[in-house]
């Protein structure tokens, strides 16, 4: 930063008339009329008295802003920061599977047994990068006059991974010398009934692996979805079951047979009278059931086939005399 205390020759103590008198007489010996015509020393005396004769601006020039002069790099306020950042445990990716079951799996409730694989590092034989902690970036900072500037490039010793072979072991009997060890695990996941779509299983540290001290490995993630079924549409633990009958059997009724999880449930429509085709019939406990054996109950929505003819007026005449009782 220029000193323009200086420049003008007075010290930081210097009062209004004194910064005053020692710019004319600078300003007089400087004038581009009175050396050749070269003014540069005569604007730095210019710009000088400009701030120190200015209130708000040498308030600012005797207090310039707390980064002036330091890197902001190398800041305590960004420090902080980075090395929080640094020293922050980094969350790895978890892996997703999508488990689909049935209706009737819904009903009865369901086992399903699913084989899962990972890949670690051997804890036998590969340890934490000495070098760089752990973290595979090395930290340097690099003087630059007043300036200090921070730079993170990647460890050589680790090549950026983080870990590197424990020479004290170098035939490892549990990885075979590989470094890593791939394990097996069979989850086994118990659907109680009335499991609903989007219900998720999470298995810890089974995702993506951690091979770093400040990485936390994922985890497996099971979610489940239950598949259309072709009778019933769901609605919580009730069922909505759909059929088409023909005008005659919706007035005189017809003997049906629901494909029930358990059991097929025959009914004879009759008994709800003359079927109307807006209305929902119920037939109660004949839905789904939850883990303590709570029941939903099942509606029946009819689809009427209506005849497409004319009728004769014969025909008519014989509803008419019907139709009225």
């Amino acid at each position: 930063m220029t000193d323009y205390y200086n420049i003008l020759g007075v010290s930081k103590n210097a009062s209004d008339d004194e910064i005053k008198r020692a710019y004319k007489k600078l300003a007089l010996k400087t004038h581009p009329d009175k050396n050749g015509g070269d003014d540069t020393e005569f604007k730095k005396i210019n710009l000088a008295y400009e701030t120190l004769s200015d209130p708000n601006k040498k308030n600012e020039y005797d207090n310039p802003n707390p980064f002036d002069g330091i890197s902001s790099f190398n800041h305590p306020f960004f420090n902080f920061h980075q090395n929080q950042n640094q020293n922050q445990n980094r969350q790895l990716s978890n892996h997703h599977y999508v488990c689909k079951i049935s209706l009737k799996d819904v009903f009865f409730g369901i086992t399903k047994k699913l084989r899962v694989n990972r890949t670690r590092n051997c804890n036998s034989c590969i340890k934490t990068c000495n070098t760089c902690n752990g973290s595979g970036n090395i930290t340097q900072h690099i003087q630059m006059g007043p300036f200090t500037q921070v730079v993170n490039r990647t460890c050589n010793a680790c090549v950026g991974i983080g870990n590197v072979k424990n020479d004290g072991n170098i035939h490892c009997t549990k990885c075979l010398s590989k470094g890593t060890i791939t394990e097996e695990r069979i989850f086994e996941i118990v659907l109680e009934p009335g499991v609903e779509t989007g219900k998720r299983i999470v298995f810890e540290e089974w995702g993506e692996q951690a091979s770093k001290d400040n990485e936390i490995s994922g985890s497996f993630i099971v979610t489940i979805q239950v598949e259309e079924d072709q009778h019933f549409k769901r609605r919580g633990l009730d069922l909505r079951y759909t059929l088409e009958i023909s005008l005659k059997e919706s007035i005189i009724g017809k003997y049906i047979s629901i494909p029930y999880f358990s059991e097929d449930l025959d009914i004879d429509t009759k008994g709800f009278g003359i079927i109307n085709p807006g209305k929902e019939y119920i037939i109660y406990n004949k839905g789904l059931k939850d883990k303590d054996n709570k029941y939903g109950n099942m509606f029946l929505i009819f689809k009427i086939k209506y005849p497409e003819k004319c009728l004769t007026d014969k025909e008519i005449e014989i509803l008419k005399e019907i139709l009225p009782n």
